[in-house]
């Protein structure tokens, strides 16, 4: 759902990167975020596995010039990939303003691919909402690699509603920003076109400003080296302990991580948690226990500490 501050003069969307596991969500929000201008982005928070794996979220918020003298700024998150963490997918997919399925390529993955965007389907259906009438394009990824499945076939597979795809090699940044763009774009025509899906419309704002809209792409600039995704303390299952974390993401903010440490065989990772209207300190505590089956060896407790 997008988010309109007359006050701040800005517009505030929300573009989720979604598909298997290892597919490349991450590779492609990195690089959106080594080219996009530094004073154009905000920080990129990052959690991932000693695998590079993203356990929880990335979050990457970007401006993307200006409307009728209202900023627009889209907020980039990815899901994780890993089927069990489905309770974080929809923790992230809640209130989304467009999508971006990331498909692997390779043969072997098309069944991944397949599962997760049944998943996807579903986990909109519990928000009520109908993803065949929901903003979405789709990045085929990995298409320098051996044995991948040929443009036709992965369409004919993943793409019935024909929607606009994307060919990309995410490691070298070819086809990134082709995906990211568009989607900005099926976007702020889709705030036009449904206004009720977004909580508002472009012509609320008509009038208020005179300021010519700029295209993406009249602020990005050449890509620099990728460098490698931040480390984090693993975290497991969405559960009711983290509620404070979900208001924080659905209000749109910066976090401040800290430095993880080990105490009595648990990790805890302090973190600041900033808004526009406030400032609180968490400590997320993950208890191991190696000997439980997977579903029960990490318990997460977040503590809140108002300031």
């Amino acid at each position: 759902m997008a988010l309109v501050n007359h006050t701040t003069r800005e517009i505030n969307a929300k573009i989720v990167y979604y598909g298997p596991g290892l597919c490349g969500k991450t590779t492609n929000i990195h690089l959106i975020y080594h080219r996009i201008a530094p004073n154009q982005r905000g920080k990129l928070i990052s959690l991932a596995t000693e695998a590079d794996r993203t356990l929880f979220f990335d979050f990457l918020p970007v401006e993307l010039g200006t409307i009728k003298n209202y900023k627009v700024r889209f907020h980039l998150y990815t899901v994780p990939g890993q089927v069990f963490y489905n309770a974080t997918r929809k923790l992230v997919l809640k209130g989304a303003d467009g999508v971006i399925f990331v498909a692997d390529s390779q043969r072997a993955m098309l069944d991944a691919n397949l599962e997760s965007l049944s998943n996807l389907r579903d986990n909109f259906a519990d928000q009520g909402v109908n993803l065949d009438e929901f903003p979405m394009v789709i990045q085929f990824n990995k298409r320098d690699l051996p044995d991948i499945l040929s443009v036709d076939e992965l369409n004919a597979s993943l793409n019935p509603r024909n929607l606009p795809s994307y060919e990309a090699v995410a490691v070298t940044g070819d086809g990134v920003l082709k995906t990211f763009t568009a989607i900005s774009k099926l976007v702020l025509q889709d705030m036009q076109k449904t206004p009720e899906r977004h909580n508002f419309t472009l012509s609320d704002i008509i009038g208020k400003g005179e300021k010519k809209a700029e295209q993406p792409s009249d602020i990005m600039r050449e890509m620099p080296p990728v460098e490698p995704s931040m480390r984090g303390a693993p975290m497991a299952e969405a559960k009711p302990e983290m509620a404070a974390l979900e208001r924080a993401v659905e209000a749109g903010m910066k976090v401040n991580l800290g430095k993880a440490s080990v105490e009595d065989g648990s990790i805890i990772l302090p973190f600041d948690v900033v808004t526009s209207e406030r400032e609180e300190q968490f400590q997320l505590r993950v208890a191991i226990d190696p000997d439980a089956p997977m579903s029960k060896r990490f318990k997460i407790v977040v503590k809140n500490f108002k300031r």
